[in-house]
């Protein structure tokens, strides 16, 4: 399901998304936009493998899955994000603070659908105050060019 509406407050609706959901802003009107959007989705690399790296973000993509607990064998509901360079390059990670970042993030900058060139952002780790590990996105300034860029 492509996501038509023009709310970039809530670009990925994460909330009672039925399992199996793609929300996207890749234009799948022609045949190499529904092929660049299933390789991201088949392909996307470990985005936990690319942290503090430069990407040229020229998509995203929010899809609803579930995920079992390996501790207690519970199975949830959560989203899996997918961060699309601008060479097809994907990086995959299920956090719903990521997704909540990229609805911040194109609150601000606007949707994908809506960009004229690349925005280069990088994912770090940080830690809440009950110490949990989470994924937090960052707009790369002219300044930061000097870390690690994946093209």
């Amino acid at each position: 399901m492509e996501n038509t509406e023009n709310n970039a407050l809530v670009a990925f609706n994460t909330e009672n998304t039925t399992l199996g959901t793609v929300q996207h802003f890749i234009d799948t009107s022609t045949r190499s936009g529904k092929i660049a959007l299933y390789a991201a989705l088949q392909n996307a690399d470990k985005l936990d493998e690319h942290l503090n790296e430069t990407i040229h973000m020229t998509n995203a993509i929010a899809q609803a899955v579930q995920v079992t607990d390996e501790n207690t064998g519970e199975i949830s509901n959560t989203v899996r994000v997918i961060l699309v360079g601008d060479h097809g390059d994907a990086y995959a990670a299920t956090s719903p603070t990521l997704a909540s970042g990229l609805n911040t993030l194109f609150g601000i900058f606007g949707t994908p659908d809506t960009w004229t060139e690349p925005l280069d952002i990088k994912v770090v780790t940080r830690k809440s105050r009950r110490g949990f590990k989470f994924f937090s996105i960052e707009p790369v300034t002219v300044s930061d060019k000097t870390d690690p860029v994946i093209d």
